[in-house]
């Protein structure tokens, strides 16, 4: 696997530094009430409903409509499905205009749970859906290779062919056929590389 740098613009470190703001608030107000670990999976429920309805995100994102009428939509669609103190989060989030930031939110939120638990945040990225089995053998490898236990996370992109491509942070180590090929390319490369220079300093200690 080789190991690989993740450039982010502006506008994404912008949000993720939001998003360390607002998750370490709501970790602070888990923490006090001992529901942390609710608090943290219930957003990343709300977050992957969300993206799940465009229209109800575009709605959310929109400076069209109403601060109100936003808030309005996320009772209609959350009320008495999550805790509490997670909707009041919410609303605060919406009225500071930062609906955009949910996801950096929940990422964050997640990473600092695991710093506290001592867990290590993973997410699996394979060409196909991988079993169940797979994921818990990847887990725990890089449990091992880590020190320490790994929360691992999956998603698809038919994109890398086949393979698996693991993101810990901003640290990808990368095992798709894509990187494999290049890897074997390389090698044959500097594999005719060395025949010739061999070749070449045989001529030149014959001539």
């Amino acid at each position: 696997m080789e190991e690989a740098v993740k450039h982010q613009t502006v506008f994404d470190t912008d949000q993720q530094q939001l998003g360390d703001v607002y998750a370490k608030a709501l970790l602070e107000f888990g923490n006090e009430g001992g529901n942390l670990d609710k608090l943290v999976d219930q957003l990343e429920a709300v977050v992957s409903a969300v993206d799940g309805a465009p229209g109800f995100k575009d709605a959310l994102d929109s400076p069209r409509i109403d601060l109100d009428k936003k808030i309005g939509l996320l009772d209609k669609a959350f009320k008495g499905k999550i805790d509490k103190g997670l909707a009041n989060f919410l609303k605060v989030v919406g009225r500071k205009g930062r609906f955009d930031c949910l996801g950096s939110i929940a990422s964050s939120a997640r990473k600092m749970q695991n710093d506290m638990s001592g867990k290590v945040q993973a997410t699996l990225t394979s060409a196909t859906e991988i079993d169940s089995k797979a994921k818990e053998k990847i887990a725990q490898k890089l449990s091992k290779v880590l020190g320490k236990e790994v929360s691992l996370e999956s998603e698809i992109d038919p994109d890398i062919i086949g393979g698996v491509v693991v993101r810990i942070g901003d640290t990808v180590y990368d095992g798709s056929v894509v990187n494999q090929l290049e890897q074997v390319r390389a090698r044959a490369v500097k594999k005719a590389a060395d025949v010739i220079r061999e070749k070449l300093d045989k001529f030149v200690t014959t001539s």
